[in-house]
């Protein structure tokens, strides 16, 4: 009976010794995924729109490599497929943001172009009004200062910084706001006067 139950142990111990002799790395998995996080790595609209997508990415091949040092093949695979689904994403992601600031820096440039516009109009008409009282050099100096920034701002669209442009745009926008404030207290200020 000693024997039997001796033998039994030794045959289960050879069997999960086999079996994890056979148990082998997800190679191909894993290699997918070092390609998958490296593409999503170099790609510049990730990187610069989507690095939380990025960071993910990373993150499960690092949890990846993990496993497979700790020897959990099963683990280690399906980090491997979760990582190169994450870093498709990031680079799905990061194009679509890129569009969206296209998008948004596009249309604060537009904006900007009209408010310079407006800004220009309403201190012209002010100047034609008697006893104003308004720094109109000032008033000139920052519509020159809004104008030069959206031509950065354009410039910045040409080049694919939507970023950029779109900051530089609000800024202008800003800008020409406080102008055409500081036009139109000083025009109705000197409207009460008469």
């Amino acid at each position: 009976m000693k024997k039997l139950g001796l033998a039994r142990v030794i045959g289960i111990a050879l069997i999960a010794i086999a079996a994890s002799a056979c148990a082998k790395a997800p190679t191909a998995e894993m290699d997918a995924a070092s390609a998958a996080v490296t593409r999503a790595e170099s790609d510049a609209d990730a990187r610069l729109y989507a690095p939380d997508s990025v960071a993910t990415a990373k993150e499960l091949l690092t949890r990846m490599q993990a496993e497979s040092a700790a020897k959990r093949f099963d683990a280690a695979k399906a980090s491997a497929v979760a990582a190169t689904e994450a870093a498709d994403k990031a680079i799905r992601d990061g194009a679509a943001a890129k569009a969206r600031a296209k998008t948004e820096a596009a249309d604060a440039v537009s904006e900007a172009k009209a408010a310079l516009a407006e800004a220009e109009q309403a201190l012209a008409a002010a100047l034609k009004i008697r006893r104003l009282s308004l720094d109109a050099n000032a008033a000139e100096t920052d519509i020159l200062g809004a104008a030069a920034a959206i031509q950065s701002a354009e410039g910045d669209m040409a080049k694919a910084d939507y970023k950029a442009a779109a900051m530089k745009a609000r800024a202008a926008r800003s800008t020409l706001a406080a102008v055409r404030t500081r036009v139109s207290d000083a025009a109705t200020a000197a409207s009460r006067k008469k």
